[in-house]
């Protein structure tokens, strides 16, 4: 059976908000806590090699 990943999108969100520096693009927006997102579920899917996922707002 596939391994389905359930990702609680606002507790990753607000903790990468809260632990990335403050990262910011060339117009000076900031986007330290997509990156931090980005990075922390490019890791699970790594770790657990799901077939799927689906994470909440």
């Amino acid at each position: 059976m596939p391994t389905l990943l359930l990702v609680d999108g606002s507790s990753y969100l607000y903790r990468a908000f809260h632990a990335m520096p403050d990262l910011r693009n060339k117009a000076g927006e900031p986007t330290g806590a997509v990156y931090g997102v980005i990075n922390m579920l490019r890791r699970l899917a790594a770790d657990y090699k799901a077939g799927s996922s689906a994470s909440t707002p």
